[in-house]
């Protein structure tokens, strides 16, 4: 199913998903977490051909908020850790994202492998294993991606992707070799801190 393009503005604005972001220095065991904006232009992602197959194209739009009218990206080090990891908060006009949800729970049924060109100019194919999604916000999914490294092991990326609202927030955790969870307690204050907002 397409990702559909949206014109009105979001229902929570750039400035409002900012100061909902993790904070540094109030955040235990992480270090340096800078926030960015989305932007509205072609991003290097964006220009690397899709990735096949088509569903799968379209769950790494959702998550990433490609096409959200209003969003937000943070870098999240871990002190305990090497690899960091990210979230992002999207917003979309009123009652949009549930739509767009649907459209992620359906399109991630299809993406069982995913295939494109990484930073470098690389062919890879991973592996996507659907897993059991948390009791978190209005609708959750969760999602391993399994990628195998040129030396041997294994790169897992979690992703664990909560509406809550009129915002999509996705939650991103790499490790190599084992699966490692982006931390339940923190996810629920980010989703906490969504939800007060919009009521």
């Amino acid at each position: 199913m397409p990702v559909p393009a949206f014109t009105a503005a979001a229902a929570v604005t750039v400035r409002t998903l900012t100061s909902l972001t993790f904070k540094a220095g109030a955040t235990p065991g992480t270090y340096d977490m800078p926030v960015a904006t989305l932007a509205k232009d072609a991003t290097a992602a964006q220009r690397r051909p899709p990735l096949t197959p088509a569903a799968c194209q379209d769950v790494w739009d959702i998550v990433y908020g490609r096409a959200s009218p209003a969003g937000v990206s943070q870098l999240i080090n871990w002190k305990a850790d090497i690899y960091p990891g990210a979230a992002t908060l999207a917003a979309y006009p009123h009652g949009a994202a549930a739509g767009l949800f649907r459209v992620l729970a359906a399109d991630l049924s299809l993406c069982r492998t995913v295939s494109g060109l990484d930073y470098g100019g690389n062919h890879y194919t991973s592996r996507i294993v659907r897993e059991a999604a948390p009791a978190a916000g209005d609708q959750a999914v969760r999602f391993q991606e399994a990628a195998a490294l040129p030396e041997g092991d294994v790169k897992y990326t979690e992703r664990v992707v909560v509406r809550v609202g009129d915002v999509i927030a996705a939650f991103d955790m790499v490790d190599v070799g084992r699966l490692t969870p982006f931390p339940p307690a923190l996810l629920t204050q980010q989703v906490q801190r969504l939800a007060a907002a919009q009521h």
